[in-house]
C-alpha cells in the first residue's frame, strides 16, 4: 500500500481515509500516514532505480570473424540480463547477424531514442 501511494504521489490525507476505509483502525492509519510522509521520496528513488531492470542490455560485443560468411555483415553479441524467458527473468546470451549498411542506421536510431528518454526524464525531474 505504500509502494502504491508513493508511486502515484498520494497525499497522507487521502491515503490514511482510504485505508480506514478498508478498515484499518484510526491509530495505524495515522502511523502509516506518517511512514509515507518520512518516506515516499525514498520509496520513488527506490521505483525509479528498479525500472527497466527486465531485458536490460549488459553488453554488446563484435564478434565477427574475418572471412566467415556472411560478407558484409557484423556478428554482435548482446548479453541480456533478467530476459523473461518462459515467464522467468533469466541472464541470456544472443548472437545477431547485421549489415555492416544497417548498423550505422542502428545506432543512429538507438542515439534518437536515448536522446528522448533523457529529454522525458529532464522533464519529469523538472
Amino acid at each position: 500500500m505504500l509502494t502504491n501511494a508513493a508511486r502515484y504521489s498520494c497525499t497522507e490525507t487521502i491515503f490514511g481515509e482510504e485505508i480506514q476505509q478498508l478498515g484499518l483502525p484510526k491509530d495505524h492509519a495515522a502511523a502509516m500516514c506518517r511512514v509515507l510522509q518520512a518516506h515516499a521520496t525514498v520509496i520513488r528513488q527506490k521505483l525509479i532505480d528498479k525500472a527497466f531492470r527486465i531485458n536490460e542490455l549488459q553488453s554488446i560485443r563484435n564478434v565477427t570473424s574475418p572471412g566467415e560468411p556472411p560478407p558484409n555483415c557484423a556478428t554482435l553479441e548482446l548479453k541480456i540480463s533478467q530476459e523473461l524467458v518462459d515467464g522467468l527473468p533469466k541472464d541470456t546470451t544472443h548472437i545477431v547477424n547485421i549489415e555492416c549498411a544497417q548498423l550505422g542506421a542502428l545506432l543512429d536510431e538507438m542515439k534518437l531514442a536515448r536522446d528522448i528518454m533523457l529529454k522525458y526524464e529532464n522533464k519529469e525531474n523538472t
